[in-house]
């Protein structure tokens, strides 16, 4: 069902540990048939999930998120006012295969979404 929530438009990547995606959410995935039918608005756990797969494409791994130490979610973001949004991804290793995350979902000024986490390949 969440495969076809987002799709990415482009990456800038400085590294394999830091980047932006610009990803372009599907008004027309199932997900917001159920959330919330008539005014969709984009579920955080899908939110979570396209941070781990924008991490993926930066980092050019399969990662797996181990813990997640903090998410905010400060603003609603929804397919139909606000289609768009950059991705930031940090990663900074902590041990060998094991990285912390940090990452947000947001446009110019506005944050969707920020996440701390810790993530290992997969």
């Amino acid at each position: 069902m969440i495969d076809d929530y987002f799709s990415i438009e482009r990456c800038t990547s400085e590294s394999p540990q830091k980047g932006i995606v610009r990803v372009r959410l599907n008004p027309n995935c199932r997900v917001y048939e159920g959330h919330f039918p008539g005014t969709p608005v984009s579920p955080g756990v899908c939110n979570i999930e396209m941070i781990r797969r924008c991490a993926e494409t930066i980092h050019g791994h399969k990662l797996r998120i181990r813990t997640i130490k903090q998410c905010r979610l400060t603003t609603l973001m929804t397919p139909l006012s606000h289609p768009q949004a950059d991705v930031s991804i940090e990663l900074h290793e902590k041990e060998p295969s094991v990285y912390h995350l940090t990452a947000s979902i947001g446009e110019v000024e506005m944050t969707y979404l920020t996440l701390k986490a810790d993530v290992s390949y997969e």
